[in-house]
């Protein structure tokens, strides 16, 4: 069972990982009404380029999927 701090050291490697690869990760955390919001563009940023967007309420559920979401697309 991941942990919100678990989310957040993975969400630090996902932002690290922007410098080294050619993919592209922005999220944004709203801690007021507690969600994270990744979109995940897997050949790069630019305006034209498709990326895949996913919201999560981070309640236990929502840490689990943001968690595994994430890990999955830094493999």
């Amino acid at each position: 069972m991941k942990t919100l701090k678990d989310l957040f050291e993975i969400v630090s490697l996902a932002v690290e990982s922007n410098q080294k690869r050619t993919h592209d990760f922005f999220i944004n955390y709203s801690g007021h009404v507690n969600k994270l919001n990744v979109r995940y563009y897997f050949v790069g940023w630019d305006k034209d380029n498709p990326y895949e967007e996913f919201d999560f309420n981070l309640n236990e559920d929502g840490i689990q999927a943001a968690y595994w979401c994430i890990k999955t697309k830094l493999a």
